[in-house]
């Protein structure tokens, strides 16, 4: 457990049993409040000459209470997944702008089963997109049962697209 985590716990275990504590007695004196630094001006001047106010009053305060909101903590390795399922996607991009590059110098698609999809602009880009996509999605049900393999593959599939758009883009400059 983290440092915060378990000051968060500590505080709110503290916080919890000290409000079971002041729930159970039946009146508030003016001291306790004090001590707390809680100013409750408003109900101690609707408040009668004694020193001690009832909780219904306090209930009748309007106190802004921002929300506890649980937060489910992430997955180990959570960032490292997200930067690689990032770079895939930019390597996808990079593969499609350095072909379309390459085309508009003059070059020919390599690989026989692109070279009819990348006749048509709009079908390349829907297939560049799903690449990215099944890719990501495949890597994510493996890592489910095996991280590092995941890990591997996208890093292998990334590596392999960066060398494909470095040499569209070389092809391009000639």
């Amino acid at each position: 457990m983290s440092r915060a985590r378990l000051v968060l716990t500590v505080v709110l275990a503290l916080g919890l049993t000290s409000f079971a504590a002041t729930a159970q007695a039946q009146e508030v004196t003016v001291e306790r409040v004090e001590a707390a630094g809680l100013d409750f001006t408003p109900v101690m001047l609707n408040a009668s000459a004694a020193t001690s106010v009832r909780l219904t009053d306090l209930d009748q305060l309007q106190i802004p209470m921002a929300p506890i909101v649980a937060r489910r903590p992430k997955a180990r390795g959570a960032a490292l997944f997200t930067s690689l399922y990032t770079s895939t996607v930019v390597m996808q991009g990079l593969d499609l702008h350095s072909t379309l590059k390459a085309f508009s110098a003059g070059a020919v698609e390599g690989n026989p089963i692109m070279a009819g999809v990348t006749r048509n602009k709009a079908a390349f880009i829907a297939t560049k997109a799903a690449v990215a996509t099944v890719t990501i999605l495949t890597t994510r049900k493996l890592a489910r049962k095996n991280k590092v393999a995941a890990v591997i593959t996208l890093v292998a599939v990334n590596t392999a697209y960066a060398l494909i758009a470095k040499h569209n883009y070389d092809l391009a400059r000639r």
